[in-house]
């Protein structure tokens, strides 16, 4: 549930993006969630303290710290926000 929040939020970010087509930007973040939840339950299943949705809004927070401006920041946010899915780092989680 909390990771639909996630990809709410991210798409929110989007509104005014112009950059990146918003379909094709979509559907790579829909499949990078999945695998990466995927992988997420392959490494801890049910392990209590480990959270998929807490585990990436930290790592996309770091992420798009340093993103800034009107146009600029929707776009560096999306494709910070997706890349963050796709490289899938679960060190930290």
């Amino acid at each position: 549930m909390r990771s639909i929040l996630i990809i709410a939020m991210l798409l929110g970010s989007i509104a005014r993006a112009e950059a990146i087509d918003r379909d094709k930007w979509v559907a790579q973040t829909a499949r990078a969630s999945k695998a990466c939840q995927a992988k997420f339950r392959k490494k801890f299943g049910d392990a209590e303290g480990h959270n998929f949705a807490d585990c990436i809004t930290d790592q996309n927070n770091k992420a798009v710290d340093t993103c800034t401006g009107d146009s600029e920041f929707a776009n560096c946010v999306r494709e910070r926000s997706l890349k963050v899915l796709e490289v899938c780092d679960l060190s930290g989680c």
